[in-house]
């Protein structure tokens, strides 16, 4: 679930369903407030927030979710939460175009051959934010 500061509803207003709302819709809202709703996730890179339709979206700064919001391979204790912050976009996550040649093991994630690097490291995140648990 996506809102604006506002009170008025994120999808709504644009003509779709705020639950179904993804990453290139959330493109309008860069430098903007919006509330989220998802279930927590810890991943290498940090804290993500998954929202109902699958998206993610990254906690500025933090590294992981406190104590008792993630719990790995375990759905029903795996925190569902409300957070409201700033979108912001970063395009730094550490992809690479793996070489079978190359005998030097590379780090970060692998993409296939022909992917637009640029794209593929883009990612939106909350910065500014404040969380609370729903359930």
């Amino acid at each position: 679930m996506y809102a604006c500061s506002k009170t008025k509803q994120a999808g709504n207003e644009h003509g779709f369903s705020k639950e179904k709302i993804n990453n290139k819709d959330i493109k309008e809202f860069i430098g903007k407030s919006i509330t989220v709703t998802g279930k927590t996730v810890n991943m290498k890179l940090g804290a993500v927030l998954i929202s109902e339709n699958g998206e993610s979206i990254w906690m500025d700064g933090l590294d992981s979710w406190p104590d008792g919001y993630y719990v790995k391979d375990d759905d029903l204790n795996t925190k569902t939460v409300k957070v409201t912050g700033t979108i912001i976009e970063e395009s730094d996550l550490p992809v690479f175009i793996p070489n079978e040649n190359d005998s030097i093991i590379q780090q970060g994630i692998p993409k296939p051959k022909g992917s637009d690097l640029q794209q593929a490291s883009h990612r939106y995140l909350l910065k500014d934010y404040k969380y609370s648990i729903i359930k």
